[in-house]
């Protein structure tokens, strides 16, 4: 009989175990579920809306380490793209580069996809990170999602898939913190936030 119970229970972990290899987490979304699926920031593509460089970059906040950051290279390039008509060069610099996008509208049942898309022109770039940060109404974080990815001479993607919010969670804001780096430039492109999940909740 002990030996029937012992198969039984080694049987059923190892169905467990192959079922959790092909089963995927409901947070796992990809490129695909945004289709039809409204961006939620104001400007994915970092295209200028000014000749005023003070106000070119509509949608997005630039900090160095928290501080005043004109003293940055950091501007809008129509030359290079990978989404519409430009995007957002940062120089090599020996400071921290945060970007900060605009507030949108969070829902704490709602499943979230953020990207965001970089090159570098040397071979090794600097490692980025993104996040989503999530806030309450009286703007205190709720949440931070993160990732971090490596870039070089091709686009390459850093995404976060998240859900299940705090209560109460209002609004959400994209951090990309781009470290400091030797030499070349840095190029961001085709960024996005979209709900592509709302989870049914009895």
């Amino acid at each position: 009989m002990t030996i029937r119970v012992f198969l039984f229970f080694a049987a059923a972990a190892i169905l467990l175990f192959c079922a959790s290899c092909f089963v995927h987490s409901s947070l796992a979304y990809f490129d695909k579920d945004t289709e039809g699926v409204p961006n939620l920031l104001s400007n994915p593509g970092f295209s200028a809306y000014s000749l005023n460089p003070g106000e070119a970059l509509l949608g997005w906040t630039v900090q160095s380490d928290g501080k005043d950051a004109k003293h940055l290279s950091v501007v809008i390039d129509g030359q290079e793209a990978l989404q519409g008509n430009s995007s957002l060069r940062i120089d090599a610099s020996d400071n921290t580069v945060i970007l900060l996008s605009d507030a949108f509208q969070v829902r704490r049942y709602g499943g979230y996809y953020t990207r965001l898309k970089a090159k570098c022109s040397e071979a090794k770039g600097p490692q980025l990170t993104l996040r989503l940060v999530t806030f309450s109404e009286t703007g205190s974080v709720f949440g931070k999602y993160k990732t971090t990815f490596k870039t070089g001479t091709g686009w390459s993607k850093g995404t976060i898939s998240s859900g299940f919010n705090k209560p109460g969670v209002s609004f959400g804001r994209l951090q990309i913190v781009i470290p400091p780096f030797e030499k070349g430039s840095l190029w961001l492109d085709d960024a996005g936030c979209w709900e592509v999940h709302h989870f049914r909740i009895d």
